[in-house]
């Protein structure tokens, strides 16, 4: 019993012991708590420090410097839908052959893939001309038709030369003996030439004495579709390859019919890309008539905007986010576009006159642009002044590349 009590005492006395050590080890001299700092940040600078431009007033003239204020307008509501960019209707083109033949490559070898660009007037490929319905059979056949026709004319000729040589007809009956036989021998090469190609020999030395058609693109633009392969027998009529112009575009825009009637589609529509928020996503379309097409699955009708490819960067079936305008109108915070400049991951900016000859770059959230104007978000007040003009020669003095 007596060890028992002695062994639960010095228990306890280590317990209070252990916790006396935490106790002390959480408190300073003097009562004061000590805490762990769980991160250290040196040389820590604000940002608007680092985005104040400071000139001089000949500098503000030579960078012609000129602000506007930040100002609430009554502007138009807008509607952000998705849209499809496609050729416009009836300007997609498809080449058939206009005759029987066999495909082969152009002159220099070049035969087209699709997505190729092509321009107007350009060799795409060319069509060795063959009777219509000649098989393999048939054309043997015809070799051998015109190989004794090659002979009858040929021994014909002899016999009129001798002829000739003793006056013994007319240079009229002469030379039409001759024209004869040269154009039996043409008939045997051709049908020599078209038994070849029908045996799969090289297309280049069967083809010399063939008839040859050069296929060229009727526009400027990509070729969608490649139909057939070089060596490739076809029919006429027969579908080749397909262009389809690079420029304008057409965007198609499906419309929701409950929405339709409070859009205003006289107005611009702004277009951008999927997931890019450069400068080059904002893309203007002007309002074209298209077909009137609706959608019963969907209740939706189609609105038709053209575009500008600029440098190409557009393609047909490519989805794209599109604004349009609606009749209404509500209060927006709105800056001239010219004033937003973009940063390397896309974001924006704009410069504020914080006192004379200071400018201070601010982040913007942009939400669209109407008219010349850019509606935004969040990042100004009402008032601000926001330089308008000369604002990249700002943007490239602040990074060392300006005037």
């Amino acid at each position: 019993m007596y060890q028992r009590i002695k062994h639960s005492l010095i228990i306890s006395l280590s317990c209070f012991a252990f916790l006396f050590f935490l106790n002390a080890c959480g408190h300073k001299k003097g009562g004061e708590e000590i805490t762990a700092n769980p991160a250290e940040v040196t040389n820590q600078v604000k940002e608007n420090t680092l985005t104040t431009i400071r000139l001089t007033a000949e500098a503000q003239e030579r960078l012609g410097i000129e602000t506007s204020k930040a100002e609430y307008r009554d502007m138009p509501m807008t509607l952000t839908l998705g849209g499809e960019i496609i050729t416009p209707p009836g300007q997609e083109v498809k080449v058939t052959a206009p005759v029987s033949g066999m495909v082969s490559r152009t002159a220099n070898g070049y035969f087209p893939v699709a997505g190729s660009p092509v321009q107007v007037k350009q060799e795409v490929m060319r069509l060795i001309a063959l009777p219509p319905d000649m098989d393999i059979i048939s054309a043997a056949e015809d070799v051998k038709v015109k190989q004794i026709e090659y002979e009858v004319a040929l021994a014909e000729l002899k016999r009129a030369e001798t002829l000739h040589e003793n006056k013994a007809i007319s240079d009229k009956v002469f030379e039409s003996t001759r024209a004869n036989f040269v154009k039996a021998e043409a008939s045997l090469k051709a049908a020599t030439g078209r038994l070849s190609l029908y045996q799969g020999n090289d297309i280049g030395s069967a083809s010399e004495n063939l008839s040859t058609l050069t296929l060229e693109s009727p526009v400027t633009g990509i070729i969608q579709n490649i139909s057939v392969t070089p060596g490739q027998i076809i029919t006429s009529s027969s579908l080749l390859f397909e262009v389809s112009p690079l420029n304008p575009f057409w965007i198609r825009v499906p419309v929701y019919s409950g929405d339709l009637a409070g859009i205003d589609t006289g107005q611009k529509a702004y277009i951008s890309t999927m997931g890019d928020r450069s400068k080059s996503a904002l893309l203007p379309a002007d309002p074209v008539r298209g077909p009137m097409l609706s959608n019963a699955s969907t209740a939706s009708s189609y609105l038709y905007y053209e575009i500008v490819n600029r440098n190409g960067e557009l393609r047909s079936g490519q989805k794209v986010s599109v604004t349009l305008s609606m009749k209404s109108t509500g209060k927006s915070l709105v800056v001239p576009y010219s004033s937003i400049v973009y940063d390397i991951q896309g974001g924006t900016w704009v410069y504020v006159q914080s006192e004379p000859l200071v400018y201070t770059r601010v982040r913007v959230d942009l939400d669209h642009v109407s008219d010349g104007l850019a509606i935004l978000t969040r990042g100004l007040s009402p008032g601000d002044e926001v330089v308008y003009a000369g604002t990249a020669e700002l943007f490239g003095t602040e990074f060392g590349v300006g005037k």
